[in-house]
């Protein structure tokens, strides 16, 4: 299964590329479709679940939005991934995210939708494991709230 995810926004150029290229595709295609006004009409889909554990275990493939928050998920569960940068977000904050793991060889940043047939059958063979960070946070934080006493 490939599975597309928006998170809790809503990217209809991204639902509807993904809607139009299921038929071509040799697998079910399944869509988180967030706040979007596009309802896809050759997919299954949803808009929000409690969590989307059970469509990652499923997958195959994630193709989603650039968002930290998916982009880290997938990640970490050793998924291949497209991460399209949404280009309504104000910020242009996916921009610097998907640049970096792009280049650590993490994922494939599908920069415009035309390409995401060979986005997806390159983040088939040609990416590397992730491995997070080691995280501090923590102790950071201990050690300025014991500062405080």
């Amino acid at each position: 299964m490939i599975f597309v995810a928006v998170g809790t926004t809503d990217f209809d150029a991204l639902i509807q590329a993904m809607d139009n290229l299921s038929s071509s595709l040799p697998e079910k295609v399944v869509m988180q479709i967030g706040r979007g006004k596009y309802l896809p009409e050759h997919c299954e889909y949803f808009r929000f679940v409690p969590s989307l554990t059970p469509y990652y275990e499923r997958a195959s493939l994630i193709v989603s939005h650039g968002g930290q928050g998916i982009v880290t998920e997938v990640l970490k569960r050793g998924l291949p991934l497209v991460a399209v940068e949404d280009p309504s977000q104000p910020d242009r904050h996916q921009r610097e995210i998907l640049s970096v793991r792009e280049r650590e060889g993490h994922l494939i940043w599908c920069k415009d939708l035309q390409e995401l047939p060979e986005a997806m059958e390159r983040a088939r063979t040609q990416l590397r494991p992730y491995t997070a960070p080691e995280c501090w946070i923590h102790t950071i934080v201990a050690e300025f709230l014991d500062s405080l006493e």
